[in-house]
């Protein structure tokens, strides 16, 4: 059986006049959470707060 851990992360957009420097430092960061296993699923119209969720092994798959 698939189980699954989330977690909810303040990506508040860095200060920044330039729209695409904000939106580069969010993708940085969206990158190094997908680099660990992380998937984003709500955060997208509102930076604040992003949830993520990632697959994790259960005890038959050990």
């Amino acid at each position: 059986m698939k189980r699954y851990e989330y977690m909810t992360v303040d990506l508040s957009a860095e200060p920044a006049f330039n729209v695409q420097v904000k939106m580069d430092r969010y993708i940085e960061k969206l990158n190094e959470y997908g680099k660990q296993g992380w998937r984003l699923i709500s955060g997208t119209e509102d930076w604040r707060y992003s949830v993520f969720e990632r697959e994790i092994e259960s005890d038959s798959e050990k």
